[in-house]
């Protein structure tokens, strides 16, 4: 087994939170970072894969907010890319909430936004008053939540003093949505992208909704060359400074020695034949970071007696809260949807006001011939730089729906597992077609991922894109204390989307999060300044 400790850090995963982190100790401390990512690709949940050369599409970000320049995650975008990552701002109506009878329009701007919900519900003024002032209100919350988790042993006690009770932070969306509106359209429309976070409101925690919704206040762009471009400008600022990204390595175990991290145990997928004596490597370093989502961590790669209470916890709040998976078709088009009226605005499509029915519906929507919703962007209309046009189709789907091919080599699957996919790709085609006629003459060919693929790609439990579900214990630091960047084991920490916020900006300033334990002291003012 081949040994190096040539590193100051080892991250496991390349996701934006490690590709953050690593770009800022790089550049701020001239640490020598090593990411070690399974897929063949870098970027986690920010890499693309193309076809025939002109068609590329994403298999996470569809739009980031807060990016117009000074804002929070504009900033840490322009930090980590030193600069070099350009942005294409979506339309003014970046958004479309689309029902029966009813379509909204989402425009940028939080008074754009405030006007038409007013202008539509006028009888409701003061109560979308009240819904304005109390998202503020839990922005306000969550940000001091985070500080005190992420302050040092030794200032521990300050947490309580700095946190502020905001009682409706931890109720779900539905229990605040029915106190503060009457109409049922209203609470409909301002709950229309709990598809950002995949629970919907009578399970999601408030808090993530109101977070959501803030970070699209002010609109939405897309990255320029695609989001693959992300990982592209961060990898040359972690290279520059010794460090070094590797994909095709699979992380096996966390390695631990007196209740301290010392490394981990990698095993190399490319290696094979005689070379397989080889596959294995040990890798260590002073410090280990895990960007592999809090339920890989403590209950696949660590085994010690410091975890076991986390790791049992951990698995009876995933089976209290099931993981949300997904399917996606990814689509090639003959010519441009501008010829429909698409302008590279997103569209929730919906058969009903009702979202928990919507989600209740996506168990066994194959077989009754009938998406519960879907979900369509059009990443050929967000990059200037796109030669092929594109759209996705994204919904949700049971992860027991395809289990049983699981063990199965990927892509080369029974026939049973295609046709249940071409199936359900074919039913999303046409329940868009429904509301923009003609789009699936368009259709030139098309692709389908399942929650299997995810799970093979990332490891993920039961392929959720969503990390730990967002219901309100999951924010609740004292009944989910392994959500956090410090863990029992020293000099181990975690980061991404488990750590703070979902999404790829909550997982960016999860990387933000671990420098303000990683950092010299003198650079916490920096980092503060930042955020």
């Amino acid at each position: 087994m081949l040994q190096t400790d040539k590193y100051d850090v080892i991250f496991i995963g390349s996701g934006i939170g490690s590709l953050a982190a690593a770009s800022l100790l790089a550049q701020w401390e001239n640490k020598r970072c090593l990411i070690l990512e399974k897929h063949w690709q870098v970027g986690g949940y920010t890499h693309v894969f193309k076809r025939k050369r002109k068609y590329a599409w994403d298999v996470g970000l569809h739009y980031v907010g807060q990016i117009a320049p000074g804002e929070q995650i504009r900033r840490v975008f322009d930090t980590i890319t030193a600069g070099k990552l350009e942005w294409n701002m979506m339309p003014d109506v970046f958004d479309k909430f689309v029902f029966p009878g009813l379509t909204f329009s989402h425009r940028s701007g939080v008074k754009h936004f405030h006007a038409d919900l007013l202008k539509l519900f006028p009888e409701e003024a003061h109560a979308l008053t009240m819904y304005f002032k109390d998202i503020e209100a839990v922005l306000i919350w969550f940000q001091r939540l985070e500080i005190g988790k992420n302050l040092p042993k030794a200032l521990k006690w300050v947490a309580p003093l700095i946190q502020k009770d905001v009682p409706f932070a931890l109720q779900t969306t539905a229990e605040y949505l029915n106190m503060r509106f009457r109409n049922e359209k209203l609470r409909a429309i301002v709950a229309s992208q709990w598809g950002d976070f995949g629970l919907p409101p009578s399970k999601s925690a408030f808090c993530i909704h109101a977070m959501v919704v803030n970070h699209f206040f002010n609109g939405a762009a897309y990255p320029v060359g695609t989001s693959e471009s992300i990982a592209e400008s961060i990898i040359p600022i972690i290279e520059a400074k010794g460090g070094k990204v590797l994909v095709n390595h699979a992380v096996q175990e966390i390695l631990t020695e007196n209740g301290k991290a010392i490394g981990v145990r990698v095993k190399n997928l490319r290696t094979v034949g005689e070379n397989k004596k080889e596959a294995e490597f040990t890798f260590k370093a002073k410090i280990v970071v895990s960007c592999a989502g809090v339920y890989n961590t403590y209950a696949k790669l660590l085994n010690t007696p410091e975890t076991a209470a986390y790791k049992e916890g951990i698995i009876a709040f995933n089976k209290r809260n099931p993981p949300v998976s997904h399917i996606s078709t990814y689509i090639a088009l003959r010519e441009s949807v501008e010829k429909l009226g698409f302008k590279g605005e997103n569209h929730w499509i919906y058969d009903t006001l009702d979202h928990d029915e919507t989600f209740a519906r996506r168990m066994d929507w194959i077989n009754k011939g009938r998406p519960p919703m879907a979900y369509l962007s059009l990443p050929s209309l967000k990059d200037p730089k796109a030669e092929g046009h594109t759209a996705e189709i994204i919904t949700f789907a049971p992860y027991h729906e395809y289990e049983k091919w699981k063990d199965q080599p990927w892509h080369r699957r029974e026939d049973a597992y295609k046709q249940l996919k071409d199936r359900a790709a074919k039913l999303l085609i046409q329940y868009v077609d429904e509301r923009y006629p003609g789009f699936a003459g368009m259709v030139d060919f098309y692709e389908v991922s399942t929650p299997i693929t995810t799970e093979y790609m990332t490891s993920h439990d039961q392929g959720s894109i969503y990390g730990l579900a967002s219901v309100p214990e999951r924010y609740d630091a004292k009944k989910s204390p392994w959500c956090q960047v410090r863990t029992p084991i020293k000099n181990f920490y975690l980061t991404g989307a488990d750590t703070t916020s979902l999404g790829i900006s909550g997982a960016m300033m999860g990387g933000v999060a671990t420098c303000a334990h990683l950092m010299k002291p003198w650079h916490l003012p920096k980092l503060l300044r930042l955020v």
